[in-house]
């Protein structure tokens, strides 16, 4: 395969001396045309993310910043000449003392440094004051304390530009969430050095520019569109838009699906890989007849509504990068997993999962800003779990506080799980930070990710304002033109296949290249263990996720630098200040988000306004999806009385791991036995890699391969040993839903609850009815209760200030298992 030059894109960059773009450095976010004005000069951002108002660049040198210094700035005025000023009669004179001060002579008593010509300047000052009338003495005196109250009150509740950008705060910050981390313009540099370093090792190690592109940006369901070039062309077609946030629903209209061909895949150069002929067959990778989401099947309205979908689902993931790299408060940049053994990265060594490969690759971007990776594998395996009840325990499973969300349930789904996947979605935004949801599958057909379901593309054209994407291995790797059906056809390799070495281009991981140990080397080099990925198949979904991360934060760097530049607090951009703006019902967020659309107050000086707008109004910040549930989209898969609620599920899970803080608490345990699967080393573990590390006989290897996942219950067999009870989170009740699911196995709920008859089960100490339960939402789990009585006519359960659940054995008899605890 021949490689390419890691060069990386040429960037544009601003001309301070005639606020241009010159060809040379610029940003991933352009600046366009504006009007002319006589004070200031055009904002430059897309329309979709410009400020409200300019602010000069200041004319005095930053001391402590030589960069913000360039050839326009004026330079400091000369020191007076002999024979000008207030002691023009003395003859020069230099002062030696450490201040070093240069300039005319003073009188004797002005010298002595610093201290000493303030006192003298303090005691003409005086002179000079005593002979002013009284009137005039008191009118300066009435003007001096309103220009020092005034100056307090700006230091206490603007940081400045130029403070921000040397890395310093101002004044008493913490009132508007402004105290603590503090992104430097150095450390904006260095972290756009490892950022594009990243992105140039991903372009030579897949064979250049054009196939890293194809392979981990152009192969998911959507299409990124993380070129400059594409993001400008979208922002232009929005330019004349009067509103950034487009909350029609009908995505492809009501009648979806009715103008799609007849599964003629051509199509242009963007998306030729889908052109391929695949083969049919049990050894070959399927492919899909019709993609629905391709532009040759779709209509004119349909295409630019696509464009429309694309630009959403780039601003989301600028906005996720920039806030985490802003937030003063925030030390960690964090990626939750959810998913099966997939998840989980069985049949292999932990430390070769996806996720521990995309910690290691993606660490070094967000190091220089101050920030730790941590990618929390939530995957859980062998205790009967499914996407249907794991979505439910969301706020549990991973940290409340997760920057964007993964969900993997590729063998689980049967070419289903929208209904989880979009309740997954919208419980997400109702996280503090609103994360993005992407989709990891481990298999793909060979023309297209998901893009064959017609649900699933509708899933991701309502739900692109919030990120959601979906990505696809051998989709991935077919679409970096590998002719794996030749190879099948005509040489009987099947790289697909089980225990199948090599993906056609590399023949181990980048970190398998340096393995002295040959079993292991050629260990880290299998695509995919039987139906789990291996290593080299992990590392194509690491590698997908790392290179649209790396861009992501590139473009939100190119927008931060320029506020820098314009010697604006980029924070302002990103974050409300208002006490009342932060707070999480109101706002949607951890600290607050700022209305797209935001009428302008005169209070508040830190929006800024258009320079060229006549009305008074703001311009947009940036395009932000709605804030409340009530302005999300209709639900297409998912209960509304269950996935339109104003907070995720509340959850407690006894399987391991869980990252998050539990929702219900237990009241009293008796002598019910909480207990967890004492897995060893080995547990998930593939046998070759069992047996090279057993060779090894490494303790810290077996630390690395040891998986998180395990079993867990609280438990108990005979009445002795008490009633369970648990205290619901009543505050967060909104529906009246309680589920409780059973380990372990598939089926456990129904005879481990609804046929038990030694079991009874109280909400606030009234025995429910078995009757009107049901087997929900899979097969371990059973649904006590379906909702309050003001939202189902056939429950008599009211909402109370305090909820009380409980579970007694009546007598001895077959154990309960109890894995979860679900309620909302």
């Amino acid at each position: 395969m021949g490689t390419t030059s890691s060069k990386s894109p040429q960037r544009k960059s601003v001309d301070n001396d005639h606020n241009t773009m010159s060809p040379t450095s610029a940003g991933i976010f352009p600046l366009p045309p504006s009007k002319p004005s006589s004070s200031t000069s055009s904002s430059s951002l897309p329309s979709s993310m410009r400020r409200r108002r300019e602010v000069e660049m200041p004319t005095k040198p930053y001391r402590d910043d030589p960069s913000r210094c360039d050839e326009s700035t004026p330079e400091p005025p000369p020191p007076e000449e002999e024979g000008e000023g207030l002691y023009s009669f003395l003859p020069p004179h230099r002062n030696d003392d450490t201040d070093g001060y240069i300039g005319p002579a003073v009188p004797p008593y002005r010298s002595g440094g610093l201290r000493g010509r303030l006192r003298a300047d303090l005691a003409i000052c005086t002179a000079a004051f005593s002979q002013l009338s009284k009137t005039t003495r008191a009118a300066a005196l009435l003007m001096a304390c309103g220009l020092i109250s005034y100056g307090a009150h700006r230091l206490v509740e603007t940081p400045t530009a130029a403070n921000f950008v040397s890395g310093l705060t101002v004044g008493r910050e913490k009132d508007f969430g402004y105290e603590g981390r503090v992104l430097t313009k150095a450390q904006l540099k260095d972290t756009q050095r490892a950022a594009r370093k990243l992105v140039d090792l991903l372009h030579h190690y897949y064979g250049g520019e054009t196939e890293a592109k194809n392979m981990l940006m152009r192969s998911w369901q959507e299409e990124w569109k993380l070129d400059l070039n594409e993001y400008l062309e979208s922002e232009e077609e929005d330019a004349d838009e009067t509103a950034v946030w487009d909350d029609d629903d009908d995505d492809f209209g009501d009648n979806f699906g009715d103008n799609f061909g007849d599964g003629d895949d051509s199509n242009g150069d963007s998306h030729r890989h889908r052109d391929k002929h695949r083969h049919l067959g049990n050894k070959y990778v399927k492919q899909a007849k019709v993609i629905h989401n391709h532009p040759d099947n779709l209509t004119p309205d349909q295409i630019q509504q696509q464009k429309h979908h694309s630009k959403q689902r780039t601003t989301k993931l600028i906005t996720t990068m920039a806030r985490a790299l802003l937030n003063p408060h925030q030390d960690y940049f964090k990626i939750g997993t959810l998913g099966s053994s997939v998840t989980a990265g069985h049949e292999n060594c932990h430390y070769d999962s996806y996720q521990s490969q995309l910690e290691r690759t993606l660490s070094p971007v967000f190091q220089p800003a101050g920030l730790t990776l941590s990618v929390q594998n939530a995957g859980e395996a062998g205790c009967g779990d499914s996407h249907e009840n794991q979505v439910f325990c969301l706020a549990h499973n991973l940290s409340p506080d997760v920057d964007i969300l993964h969900y993997s349930w590729t063998y689980s789904e049967h070419g289903g799980g929208q209904n989880a996947r979009e309740s997954l979605i919208r419980w997400g935004q109702q996280l503090p930070r609103r994360p993005m949801v992407h989709q990891l599958v481990a298999r793909g057909m060979s023309n297209t990710c998901e893009g064959n379901s017609k649900d699933n593309v509708m899933l991701n054209n309502a739900y692109a304002a919030y990120g959601y994407n979906a990505f696809c291995i051998q989709t991935g790797l077919y679409f970096g033109g590998y002719d794996y059906d030749r190879e099948i056809e005509k040489e009987g390799i099947n790289r697909f296949g089980r225990q199948q070495v090599g993906d056609g281009y590399h023949e181990t991981t980048r970190y398998g290249e340096s393995e002295e140990d040959e079993a292991r080397k050629k260990s880290l080099g299998i695509v995919f263990r039987n139906w789990h990925p291996g290593p080299l198949g992990f590392q194509m979904a690491s590698d997908a996720f790392a290179y649209v991360y790396g861009m992501g934060v590139l473009m939100a760097l190119d927008l931060i630098e320029k506020d820098m530049n314009a010697g604006l607090d980029p924070r302002d951009r990103w974050f409300v200040k208002s006490t009342a703006d932060r707070d999480l019902q109101s706002a949607g967020g951890e600290y607050g988000e700022i209305d797209p659309i935001a009428s302008f107050d005169t209070g508040d000086q830190n929006r800024l306004r258009n320079p060229n707008s006549t009305l008074g109004h703001l311009e947009p910040q940036l395009s932000l999806p709605p804030q409340t549930v009530d302005d999300m989209p209709e639900p297409l898969f998912c209960n509304p009385l269950y996935c339109s609620i104003p907070h995720p599920p509340s959850c407690l899970n006894y399987e391991n791991p869980t990252f998050g803080v539990p929702g219900p608490t237990v009241r009293n345990q008796n002598s019910w036995t909480i207990s967890h699967d004492d897995n060893d080393w080995t547990f998930g573990v593939g046998a070759s890699d069992i047996a090279i590390f057993k060779r090894r006989n490494d303790d810290e290897w077996f630390k690395k391969c040891s998986h998180l996942d395990a079993c867990g219950t609280i438990a108990a067999s005979d009445s002795s040993q008490g009633e369970l009870i648990f205290e619901l989170p009543a505050s967060n009740m909104t529906t009246g839903l309680i589920i409780v699911c059973g380990c372990c196995g598939n089926n456990v709920g129904e005879t481990m609850f609804l046929k038990n008859e030694n079991l009874e089960i109280k909400l606030n100490r009234k025995v429910l009815n078995k009757s009107k339960m049901d087997v929900y939402p899979n097969e371990k789990c059973v649904r006590l209760v379906k909702a309050f009585k003001e939202f189902d006519k056939s429950s008599d359960i009211s909402k109370e200030d305090e909820m009380l659940m409980s579970f007694h054995l009546k007598k001895n008899a077959n154990e309960v298992k109890i894995s979860h605890l679900i309620f909302l």
